[in-house]
């Protein structure tokens, strides 16, 4: 069974593009039936070293797990 050229590039080309539809669309559609949950961390940069990262908000002076640095405003 002969196939054309272009017709072999066209399908080559499309099926990826409609693959990547699909799970696109179909992590769309999860995404917005999952529930929103609140958090009770959040995130804090050290002034020091720069580094990210989630500590509770019920603690006062949290350490920078990088630089031992103490972090002074996370709830500003």
């Amino acid at each position: 069974m002969p196939v054309n050229v272009t017709t072999f590039i066209g399908v080559c080309v499309m099926l990826p593009l409609v693959v990547l539809l699909g799970v696109w669309l179909y992590e769309e559609y999860w995404f917005r039936r999952r529930p929103f949950v609140p958090t009770t961390r959040v995130m804090v940069q050290c002034d020091i070293c720069l580094h990210h990262f989630f500590c509770e908000k019920d603690v006062r002076l949290p350490r920078c797990p990088q630089c031992g640095n103490l972090i002074r405003d996370t709830h500003a």
